[in-house]
């Protein structure tokens, strides 16, 4: 598992938190997805093309663990039924060379991916911001 700081998380962990639960939700899922997406644009770029299958099924999902104080982390993964075979891909087989392209994305990607993830966070909260100070 490999995870990210940001700087000024505390910051924005606080800031979050004063817009209420519900909004820092969905704020805070926003930007995990934002985060992962360029993680998943470049693993079907890097991923091998036979039927497209594989590389269709490539995506992001948001998981809370309400163990870390409702830590929201970005799963990417694959759909069914492409998932049986996705591992055989990056690593091989005793048949077939491995094509690595998930752990390719993660390394290429992981400093656009903390970068996008802080600007839609920043963006989200100052956008709630603005809303809850407008009169009425």
């Amino acid at each position: 598992m490999i995870e990210f700081t940001i700087d000024g998380a505390a910051e924005m962990e606080r800031l979050l938190k004063d817009l209420g639960p519900v909004v820092a939700s969905s704020v805070g899922d926003k930007a995990v997805l934002a985060g992962a997406k360029p993680i998943v644009d470049e693993a079907k770029r890097l991923v091998p093309v036979r039927t497209g299958a594989l590389q269709k099924s490539i995506k992001a999902q948001v998981e809370r663990r309400r163990k870390a104080d409702d830590e929201r982390v970005a799963l990417i993964g694959f759909e069914r039924p492409t998932s049986a075979i996705a591992h055989l891909v990056e690593f091989g087989t005793v048949h077939s060379a491995a094509h690595p392209f998930m752990r390719p994305a993660m390394d290429a990607k992981a400093g656009e991916a903390l970068e996008e993830m802080g600007r839609v966070l920043g963006e989200g909260i100052e956008r709630e911001a603005v809303k809850m100070a407008k009169p009425g």
